[in-house]
């Protein structure tokens, strides 16, 4: 008699993965469902009804200070200290699989699979590669360079293969959807319209003080609401005459922004990239073999790279990123596949 095939599938009740669900079913595995309650205030009525309108068991996991102390706490320290965070990639690593993994280690389960665009794939050596989704618009690789060989060996991506477009086309004829939207970046601003708004309602007001925004004479152009609201680069909500004007770098002794109208300013235009927390998913870069490189979700692919120094790992780019960001995250890919990467510590 066949072994029945279980499978324990991260559930949001969203497009992707109710139809992750569908698909696997349809591939023979006999499905449980979990749902991840993030915050304390959220509501579980509906995805317990999506769970039932589909027919699969749902069990739901309050895992909201975990979420809180992880998560929250971590991005908001991270702003304070003057860094751009990367949620989603601490979120699927030390979150979502981490979980996944131990509740189906408790109900005997060997395989977890989430609605994510990203393949996995075994070489003739017998070692799990990390590949980008075949929809490249909507490939989420990026995010998940921290998985090891023990967490890919037991991982499913059930869209890994498919076009976002054939998803909601499959949810919407399957009518469990009247309309399909696209979830927000950051999941947890609860009621904040973005970032700047978070952060404001929920830092100290001594990080918020304002002060003055200069250009590179030193000319005084206008005021900041407060050093943490600004990114590398950023353009947008200066309210600065006469522009585009561009930050390049914040003086927190003297809580002044600085900005420029070149858009290809030395300090926006990095070459050299040191990491932390660095992890390989099946071996090491070798040293002067060209690799791409990507520093934000976002951000085109650039060539460069890669060694091992006495103080950690450091990218050297052929062509450069723009507006590198300590905190942010970045990968490296050979072709489609994901070597790895690792926190972006400084840059040059």
């Amino acid at each position: 008699m066949e072994e029945i095939k279980k499978i324990l599938v991260g559930f949001s009740g969203g497009v992707d993965s109710t139809t992750a669900v569908d698909i696997l079913r349809k591939k023979g595995f006999q499905v449980t469902a979990v749902f991840f309650k993030m915050f304390p205030e959220q509501k579980t009525e509906e995805v317990q009804l999506r769970a039932d309108n589909i027919g699969v068991e749902l069990i739901i996991k309050d895992i909201s200070n975990i979420f809180k102390d992880c998560i929250i706490k971590g991005f908001l320290n991270e702003y304070q200290n003057n860094k751009i965070p990367n949620p989603c990639v601490k979120c699927n690593y030390e979150i979502k699989f981490k979980f996944l993994l131990k509740i189906a280690d408790e109900l005997k389960i060997e395989k977890i699979a989430t609605g994510h665009y990203a393949q996995i794939k075994k070489n003739k050596k017998g070692k799990f590669e990390l590949w980008k989704g075949l929809d490249k618009k909507k490939d989420q690789s990026y995010f998940l360079y921290p998985l090891t060989q023990k967490e890919l060996a037991r991982i499913v991506f059930p869209l890994g293969d498919k076009q976002k477009r054939e998803i909601k086309k499959q949810a919407l004829k399957n009518n469990w959807f009247e309309k399909i939207e696209e979830s927000q970046d950051v999941c947890f601003l609860n009621g904040s319209k973005d970032v700047k708004e978070f952060l404001a309602k929920n830092l100290d007001d001594e990080k918020q003080k304002k002060g003055e925004i200069k250009n590179e004479e030193g000319e005084v152009l206008g005021e900041h609401q407060g050093l943490i609201f600004y990114t590398q680069g950023q353009r947008k909500s200066l309210d600065l005459p006469n522009g585009p004007f561009y930050v390049i770098r914040k003086n927190l002794r003297e809580n002044v922004l600085m900005v420029s109208k070149n858009k290809n300013h030395p300090e926006l235009v990095n070459r050299e990239i040191c990491l932390k927390q660095v992890n390989w998913i099946r071996e090491e870069p070798i040293e002067a073999k060209e690799y791409f490189f990507k520093s934000r979700y976002r951000a085109k692919l650039v060539k460069g790279t890669i060694k091992k120094t006495s103080y950690g790992w450091k990218a050297e780019l052929i062509e450069h990123q723009w507006a590198v960001a300590e905190g942010q995250s970045l990968v490296v890919y050979e072709g489609d596949r994901v070597l790895g990467g690792g926190i972006i510590k400084s840059f040059k």
